[in-house]
């Protein structure tokens, strides 16, 4: 490859990175597209320059965000973005497979992230969990006060008072599942960007070739699904808080490999990639297809859907 050429694609992901942060200074709704994206020109350059490169680039941009906006900024970049970004590069340089690539990543930054918002949260008079109960309760007052406003009966609108006080309550009580659950989706995400990335620009040398529709989490994970179930149902104060965090997390889990099943039926029978589209549009929109995926998931240990284990056995 020409060395020219070779500079250039070495630049890239810097150029990317910077960008995406100064987007987000200059439209701040972009805040989600870099919450996702801001890893993953981070992993390419550590993948492809080294360990060494991989940290200055983090160095470079903690710098310049604890000067543009503020200590607490740049240390929740640390916290969620680059320790992501250096386990998940470190474990795909070792090829580990990439459901440990994302679970330990992810649980690290989320785990950290906690405890970095506990400590800042420290010196407060107020603790974390009170208020982000404050921010929910702000959002449902506002709408309770536009339907007063529209003249709704105050029967339905004291009731619907009511659930809100209990909604925001449960909320802020999982707060910390909320914080893991994105960082299990964003660490999804990129090391699906690097798959696909690095798989057309360098071959699929650091990648297992198994697909997203042959995943199966282990099987393992079905007694914290069973015992965080039982804790959030039948337990009472922290114990029902624990289970209730525990839960939503396990039941993310079931609801990716559920996924995992359909991809699989709809790969296998070669359904047009617009019926993929619609059917994926309708399983985010309806809360009942959600539980129906997710209970896929679960039951997918006993019934091998996908006949995979019957494939292992035979190999």
């Amino acid at each position: 490859m020409p060395e020219p050429l070779q500079q250039k694609k070495l630049l890239v992901p810097v150029v990317l990175v910077f960008f995406l942060f100064f987007a987000l200074m200059v439209f701040p709704p972009l805040g989600a597209l870099v919450g996702v994206l801001s890893p993953f020109p981070i992993i390419f350059l550590y993948l492809q320059r080294g360990r060494q490169v991989g940290i200055i680039l983090i160095a470079l941009i903690f710098v310049m965000l604890l000067l543009l906006v503020g200590p607490n900024q740049a240390m929740l970049f640390l916290a969620e973005y680059a320790l992501l970004a250096l386990l998940m590069g470190e474990m795909i340089r070792f090829r580990l497979p990439g459901d440990r690539c994302i679970g330990i990543s992810a649980l690290a930054s989320g785990f950290v992230s906690i405890v970095l918002l506990l400590a800042l949260f420290s010196d407060q008079d107020t603790s974390v969990k009170a208020f982000f109960e404050e921010q929910i309760r702000a959002h449902f007052s506002q709408s309770m006060e536009a339907f007063e406003s529209m003249g709704e009966n105050k029967t339905e609108v004291a009731e619907m008072k009511a659930f809100a006080e209990r909604t925001a309550e449960v909320f802020a009580a999982s707060y910390p599942a909320f914080l893991l659950i994105g960082s299990l989706i964003g660490a999804a995400a990129n090391y699906a960007l690097i798959r696909i990335a690095w798989t057309r620009l360098y071959g699929p040398g650091l990648f297992s070739g198994r697909t997203f529709s042959e995943w199966v989490c282990s099987e393992n994970l079905i007694w914290g699904f069973i015992l965080s179930g039982a804790a959030l149902f039948l337990g009472q104060g922290m114990l029902a808080d624990a289970g209730l965090n525990i839960f939503l997390v396990m039941l993310v889990i079931y609801f990716a490999q559920g996924l995992s099943i359909v991809v699989h039926f709809l790969k296998a029978r070669n359904v047009q990639v617009v019926f993929w589209f619609v059917l994926f549009i309708l399983i985010f929109v309806q809360p009942l297809l959600i539980g129906l995926v997710a209970g896929l998931g679960v039951f997918d240990i006993w019934a091998d859907f996908r006949k995979l284990r019957s494939v292992e056995d035979i190999t």
